[in-house]
């Protein structure tokens, strides 16, 4: 029996990610989905930067990658690269002002994920309020 399921979390697990940018600021986004998903008793992880996390009891099924300024888009493509590639089942989800108010370049990151080729059990990069068109 792992952890999560000792602790009553029978939930998913959820992998939040500030990429290494600097900053004065807390990850409000992020810390308002850590509450959401702790109240729908799944596991959660808040981690800064690319660095290898032990997820008990397996891989986390959602990671959320924030963004803050827009200067600051190449510690989000890397940490965008690093977790798809680490987690390649898992949901990569981008959001945060650079995402909102540059879509398509933040969009760009996904190919630059892909590249070499995903494995076809690899997810694709999901930002809210945007539809994938179909391929």
């Amino acid at each position: 029996m792992d952890l999560c399921t000792r602790l009553g979390l029978t939930g998913n697990r959820v992998l939040l990610v500030e990429p290494d940018y600097y900053t004065r600021f807390p990850p409000l986004g992020l810390l308002k989905l850590a509450s959401y998903h702790k109240r729908r008793g799944d596991s959660v992880i808040l981690v800064r930067g690319c660095r290898r996390v032990l997820v008990e009891g397996g891989e986390p099924k959602r990671v959320y990658v924030t963004s803050l300024f827009t200067w600051a888009w190449r510690p989000v493509w890397a940490a965008v690269r690093y977790y798809k590639r680490l987690y390649p089942g898992a949901e990569v989800w981008l959001g945060g002002i650079y995402a909102s108010l540059l879509p398509s370049h933040a969009e760009a990151s996904e190919e630059a994920a892909a590249s070499p080729p995903p494995t076809p059990s690899a997810s694709p990069l999901t930002m809210p309020g945007r539809r994938r068109s179909p391929s």
